[in-house]
């Protein structure tokens, strides 16, 4: 008898707690002016860059946003209104219309601009040029870093 007794009043209780913890929740629902309802936010894409560290492609609040995502922290990389953006874009089936090329003209540039593929391989410095060309350590570079400073205190 005093088993069931006890259980009685342990689901009681429980009844009277959940019953709070709801009424609660709705009063501060109703001061905060929200539903609960959260607008949504839709995962395009997500591509790894290291393992702890990605690049995700959001659609939120009528924008699309580009978030470098790492264990750390979330950073906004570019943020786009959908309006801006093709009607084959809005859906989220593809991101850009034609590629690299025409991403590149839209932002003021030209795939012309690009090195070619052996521009980009290692060769020999010329005559007259060093090893250190480009880099921190030539003596060209800090006179060239030195002149901007120069012109920036004018």
């Amino acid at each position: 008898m005093e088993t069931g007794l006890l259980g009685l009043r342990v689901l009681v209780s429980l009844g009277v707690v959940l019953a709070l913890l709801w009424w609660l929740s709705r009063r501060v629902a109703a001061r905060t002016g929200g539903t609960g309802d959260t607008a949504p936010v839709r995962v395009l894409s997500r591509q790894a860059i290291s393992p702890k560290a990605s690049v995700v492609v959001v659609e939120a609040e009528g924008q699309r946003f580009m978030l470098g995502v790492t264990e750390a922290s979330v950073n906004v990389l570019n943020a786009t209104p959908l309006d801006n953006l093709d009607a084959a874009d809005a859906d989220g089936s593809k991101v850009g219309d034609g590629g690299f090329a025409a991403s590149l003209a839209a932002a003021g540039g030209t795939a012309d601009a690009l090195p070619s593929r052996r521009d980009l391989r290692r060769t020999e410095p010329g005559e007259g040029a060093s090893m250190l060309a480009g880099s921190i350590l030539s003596p060209q570079t800090w006179r060239q870093s030195a002149a901007a400073l120069r012109g920036r205190q004018r």
